[in-house]
């Protein structure tokens, strides 16, 4: 059906919540068409967990017109009960187009005060949001003992456990992360200096760092030096 109007593009599709979050957060769509019940999260929960800078115009395709309040109350643009009828994807459609001509004026006024306020010191992340067993839990940034990178998500290790994230790599999420805190030890591992309790050196080019979690993540040998120097070896 969207292949009829000449200014849409389908730049990605997903069957499922951690799909949904990685396609908009690789592709970052300008509009979302999003299903409300799906496998593993829902639609509600894919909204929850993607950074709200890029967090597209969202239209909700659903077969319950009992989600509607829930959808409006999250921001939707618009709502679409299957099965979807041309006049009302017009109608769906027509709002985007609206909305994405206020948001591009916004956008350009939100531009310029960045580029002028560019010389305000960097702050970094003091929360992370996070999944686990259908909850949002926020964690502070220094409960955090170690990241890692695994089938398309980011999880965090903590004392209390192993949560997944809304981020698909350590892009964008590791420039947020303060680096008197935080060193990528390894391609797919980013540990907290501060929760490293031992190291256990197997020669002089790898190791494995044993956490206050007492996780263990191996240093790979190109992050050797950095790991040393952190760590004043």
């Amino acid at each position: 059906m969207l292949g009829a109007f000449p200014d849409v593009t389908v730049v990605d599709e997903a069957e499922n919540g951690p799909g949904a979050i990685s396609g908009i957060e690789s592709a970052k769509p300008d509009l979302l068409f999003l299903d409300i019940q799906m496998p593993d999260l829902d639609g509600f929960g894919v909204l929850k967990m993607v950074d709200k800078q890029i967090l597209p115009l969202t239209v909700f395709v659903t077969a319950h017109d009992k989600y509607a309040i829930d959808a409006f109350e999250v921001n939707a643009i618009d709502y679409l009960l299957k099965p979807i009828r041309r006049v009302r994807l017009d109608q769906a459609l027509a709002r985007v187009r609206d909305m994405l001509g206020a948001r591009t004026t916004a956008a350009d006024r939100l531009a310029g005060f960045l580029e002028s306020d560019s010389a305000q010191p960097k702050s970094y992340l003091q929360r992370l949001p996070v999944r686990a067993q259908g909850r949002v839990l926020i964690l502070a940034i220094d409960e955090i003992t170690s990241l890692r990178v695994d089938r398309g998500l980011v999880f965090v290790t903590t004392p209390s456990g192993e949560f997944w994230t809304k981020y698909t790599s350590f892009g964008s999420l590791e420039g947020q992360l303060d680096p008197k805190a935080f060193l990528r030890v390894h391609r797919q591992s980013i540990v907290n200096l501060n929760k490293i309790r031992e190291v256990k050196s197997f020669d002089n080019s790898t190791a494995r760092l044993i956490l206050s979690c007492g996780r263990e993540v191996q240093v790979s040998r190109a992050q050797m030096r950095q790991v040393r120097e952190a760590l004043g070896l």
